[in-house]
């Protein structure tokens, strides 16, 4: 008996984030500005704030945060697996995103949940590629397969 090929996966755009390996959990790939220590996601060339180019070297990022607002996609676009949840997370490091959020019940999704950082499929294209990238789960659990 043959196991079935897993479907094909690509980044949602390359140099986003390190997928977790076991060992570690997943990171964010963002800047940091060495004068100021202010952290960018995602990586910037210069520091937009001063405006000063040189400043800015790259940084890891754990992916901690809190969700700052939330709302529930009930139908999604084709390729996204609908409902989901979607959220503004404020990382603990600073920047915030606005990324999907895994949950058993998207709609008890709150302000000030605290979330972490995983790695995971945003949608399906019709080829099957799965296109994957930063999503959330609440820290405390409550995260769906």
């Amino acid at each position: 008996m043959s196991t079935p090929t897993p479907p094909a996966r690509r980044p949602i755009r390359d140099g986003l984030f390190v997928d977790g390996d076991g060992s570690r959990p997943p990171r964010l790939l963002g800047s940091r500005c060495r004068e100021t220590g202010e952290v960018f996601f995602p990586a910037e060339r210069f520091n937009p704030t001063t405006r000063r180019a040189g400043t800015m070297e790259p940084v890891e990022i754990d992916g901690a945060g809190r969700i700052h607002a939330c709302t529930v996609v009930r139908r999604g676009l084709p390729g996204f697996d609908s409902p989901y949840g979607i959220a503004v997370v404020q990382l603990d490091a600073g920047p915030s995103l606005i990324a999907q959020v895994e949950a058993d019940d998207p709609a008890a999704l709150a302000i000030g949940t605290p979330v972490r950082l995983t790695i995971g499929r945003i949608k399906r294209e019709r080829d099957g590629t799965e296109v994957v990238g930063p999503k959330f789960t609440p820290a405390g659990g409550g995260a769906s397969a």
